[in-house]
């Protein structure tokens, strides 16, 4: 299968990634700051076809940055280059350092790019064998508006959800996958979590629980709400089951975050709680802090 290099911009826009001078007094335009790059992935609810996967690896060839009134530059990845990820794996929290800390020289950084060479996926039934994972070629652009000060040592958590970026074609039948990523960008002194407690009554045998994340873009249009990212919650055995969603993207009144839960995954909304706003570094309980049943 022929494979297409992804370049994926992510696009700063209306403020920007200001890197200032760590050092010396006002005016001097030489300085550098610091900026440290990491990768995660919520615990993704994946589509039909893809649900058994236990592996999604992805290679990533290079990082650059753009540089307003310049052009792009190569940041150095923590290995390699290439550098193969497991985003499965990145769950719960967790991440991997993708650009361990390098010095940017001061200025505005307006675009992330991650290159990505190719992509793969293994299933429980069969963990030898890594499937192809489609590629599509060009550029994909996300906006996201922040802005970094270098003064203290910054982390860019990227998170690439694959509950939206996995695509599978004919899933009952002879499936294949496609890659179209989805990626949020936040730091990781700023993103907040949502938490919230599921009932062991609330499960249904053998079905996880789905929990949506929609987020409220446009408050002045009509169902404004846009998915955010999907993540499946399976029963803990203790009572009641704990979840959370990391790194989210502070927001601010009107733009507001709503949550749907479903606990069998079977299309009816069985818990909705909506005007959630998050602050730098906020953790938000859903239900006030009581078990959702």
């Amino acid at each position: 299968m022929k494979f297409h290099k992804l370049f994926i911009c992510l696009l700063i826009a209306s403020s920007f990634l200001m890197i200032t001078s760590c050092g010396g007094g006002g005016g001097d335009s030489t300085g550098t700051g610091e900026v440290t790059m990491s990768i995660t992935d919520a615990k993704p609810l994946l589509p039909e076809g893809a649900t058994e996967a236990i592996n999604l690896w992805v290679t990533i060839t290079d990082v650059l940055v753009h540089k307003s009134g310049g052009g792009w530059i190569s940041v150095p990845l923590v290995k390699g280059p290439p550098y193969t990820v497991d985003l499965l794996q990145l769950v719960n929290g967790i991440t991997t350092e993708l650009v361990p800390p390098e010095e940017l020289e001061y200025g505005k950084y307006t675009q992330i790019r991650l290159v990505i060479e190719s992509a793969t996926i293994v299933f429980d039934n069969d963990p030898d064998t890594e499937i192809p994972v489609e590629i599509p070629p060009g550029n994909l652009k996300t906006d996201k508006n922040f802005t970094f000060d270098p003064q203290y040592p910054a982390d860019i958590i990227i998170d690439f959800d694959l509950s939206q970026s996995l695509v599978v074609t004919d899933p009952f039948g002879i499936p294949s996958y496609k890659l179209k990523p989805v990626l949020h960008i936040v730091k990781a002194s700023e993103a907040a979590t949502i938490n919230g407690k599921i009932a062991q009554e609330s499960f249904s045998a053998g079905k996880n629980t789905s929990v949506t994340v929609f987020y409220n873009s446009n408050p002045k249009r009509p169902g404004g709400y846009e998915e955010f990212t999907k993540i499946e919650v399976s029963e803990s055995g203790i009572d009641p089951t704990e979840f959370s969603i990391y790194w989210l993207v502070p927001n601010v009144s009107p733009n507001d975050y709503k949550v749907e839960i479903d606990f069998d995954s079977d299309g009816t909304i069985d818990f909705e709680q909506s005007g959630i706003y998050l602050g730098i570094g906020d953790a938000f309980d859903l239900n006030g802090g009581d078990p959702i049943s």
